[in-house]
């Protein structure tokens, strides 16, 4: 399998082989988007793939700020299985 942790910067990591095909654009997000202020480390994964602005297929963390286009924009994550629900439940 080989080594499958790529480092493109200091703070950015692909977790992925050397063999998997990622869009250029893709890791150009994940690095402009590790730029932002209190990113400390982003990592993209192996289904690491360009999105409006910011990748899909990627984790980044933070040490002091959440950044909303960033949390759940790869709704097929949430529901590998199927359908999602039909009814979703009520937040209190």
């Amino acid at each position: 399998m080989g080594k499958s942790v790529q480092k493109i910067s200091n703070n950015v990591s692909l977790i992925a082989s050397k063999n998997t095909w990622i869009e250029g654009l893709a890791i150009q997000q994940l690095q402009k988007t590790s730029e932002l202020e209190s990113i400390i480390r982003a990592a993209g994964m192996p289904d690491l793939h360009p999105g409006k602005g910011y990748p899909i297929g990627a984790a980044f963390f933070s040490t002091d700020k959440i950044y909303p286009a960033l949390v759940g924009n790869d709704i097929a994550a949430v529901w590998p299985f199927g359908k999602p629900p039909q009814k979703y439940p009520k937040l209190k």
